[in-house]
């Protein structure tokens, strides 16, 4: 082999697919669109800008086998289908595609497998990686990072499912492997770490790695939809996003594969060791320095102890609940509101108590809004269970209600919380079933 071309040399897999062919012995053009600040790999800096075909050809020029990590864009299937095409011009012989995890559960329209299609309809020698979820997204900034090592949170869409979380540098080793050795020809790899966990598990070993809890918090695919507009998202990504999130639901990241270790000789890495090895990066960030960042910063971290106290009422993990408030908190059920429950213990027997009103003491709570300040935090929720309490049918009666909830936040821990919402729903709907 004379050259590989490695597109993506600087990002997560890509800087480790570079170093370990160095490390071989290849010579590697690492691509990148600013290839003067390429920093490590030691390959041969390379420029190539996917929207710029200009630059394909001489980064082309010369190489047998391309490592292809597809553009972030909205004409991805074009752009990939014409690069591969000037690749058999070229004379290029092998590819290895990094896709992504499930892709073959989505239908043929998906721009994801339409990519995918282009690269199966060539005359290349070509292997296609799906990965499941990558281990560097858990520190991430532009991930989870900034939730788990700020708030203590993790929020995603599960339905409860397991996902094998893999580390990128498993993946890379896995291109390299096919790159200098081929194999595997024309062929979808399913890559995996060596364990799938639940969202529950997964906050259970970063919170072991951090020190501190996490916790993880389900979000529902409308509540997450929801979240993505408001936060600007174009509808082509929420539609991507959402579709991943329903893989997840569907267990289809939950299987685990050994493609892995049958590859590069190696188990891959656990969570445990890489958690360990990026501990200080799970740990809160620096404090900022002007007023109204701290403001903001502060504003984000009580709207997060909200969803963390809401998440934990209704799967009635109550320690979890209870850690959210102040010792001396105050609640209110404001259709009751000369009887305030005062103090945790107080709190913990009412909640517990109205629990005990839905089956298996489960409410799924969407949260339509969400307004958070330096000191309070207002929340709409939409709430759905099934009533078992006075009145209900022996299995119970379905119910839905809405509820806004008012919270008072000093020094990290809900100080009062005053619960606006209808009573009569319950009667209500018992009325209506045996009516």
């Amino acid at each position: 082999m004379s050259q590989v071309l490695v597109i993506g040399a600087r990002g997560k897999t890509g800087r480790h697919v570079v170093s370990g062919l160095v490390s071989r012995g290849v010579s590697v053009k690492a691509a990148s669109r600013n290839p003067d600040e390429f920093d490590g790999g030691h390959g041969v800096p390379t420029r190539f800008e996917w929207h710029d075909d200009s630059t394909w050809g001489s980064a082309l020029n010369g190489v047998d086998a391309v490592y292809l990590v597809k553009p972030e864009s909205e004409d991805v299937v074009d752009v990939v289908s014409q690069f591969v095409s000037r690749m058999q011009d070229a004379g290029v012989r092998r590819l290895v595609l990094l896709s992504e995890c499930a892709t073959q559960t989505r239908t043929d329209d998906v721009a994801e497998r339409r990519a995918e299609l282009a690269v199966e309809a060539t005359s290349l020698d070509w292997t296609i990686l799906r990965p499941s979820w990558f281990m560097q997204d858990i520190i991430d900034d532009d991930f989870f990072g900034p939730m788990i090592r700020d708030d203590g949170i993790m929020v995603m869409t599960t339905g409860g499912s397991a996902t094998a979380w893999i580390d990128a540098r498993d993946i890379a080793q896995v291109a390299v492997e096919l790159l200098i050795s081929g194999g595997y020809s024309q062929q979808a790899l399913d890559l995996t770490g060596p364990q799938a966990l639940t969202l529950s598990e997964l906050a259970d070993h970063i919170s072991a790695a951090k020190g501190t809890p996490v916790l993880g918090v389900e979000e529902t695919v409308a509540d997450a939809e929801s979240r993505m507009r408001q936060d600007g998202y174009d509808e082509d990504t929420i539609a991507y996003l959402t579709r991943i999130a329903v893989s997840i639901i569907d267990g289809h990241t939950s299987t685990v594969t050994g493609h892995v270790e049958s590859i590069t000789g190696h188990a891959p890495r656990t969570l445990e060791s890489f958690l360990a090895e990026n501990e200080a990066q799970l740990q809160p960030s620096a404090p900022t320095d002007t007023s109204e960042s701290a403001e903001q910063n502060l504003a984000a971290k009580n709207e997060a102890l909200f969803r963390r106290l809401v998440a934990a009422w209704a799967r009635s993990d109550f320690d979890a609940l209870l850690d959210c408030f102040a010792d001396d908190m105050i609640y209110t059920d404001m259709p009751f509101h000369d009887a305030p429950v005062v103090g945790k213990p107080a709190f913990r027997r009412h909640v517990t108590d109205y629990n005990a009103l839905f089956a298996h003491g489960h409410v799924d709570a969407e949260l339509v809004t969400v307004v958070s300040t330096d000191s309070h935090v207002v929340g709409e929720l939409s709430c759905r269970a099934v009533y078992v309490g006075p009145g209900a049918p022996t299995d119970g009666v379905p119910v839905h209600w809405y509820a806004t909830l008012v919270d008072t936040v000093v020094d990290g821990k809900v100080t009062s919380e005053h619960a606006y919402f209808d009573p009569t729903v319950f009667a209500n709907a018992v009325q209506h079933v045996t009516a």
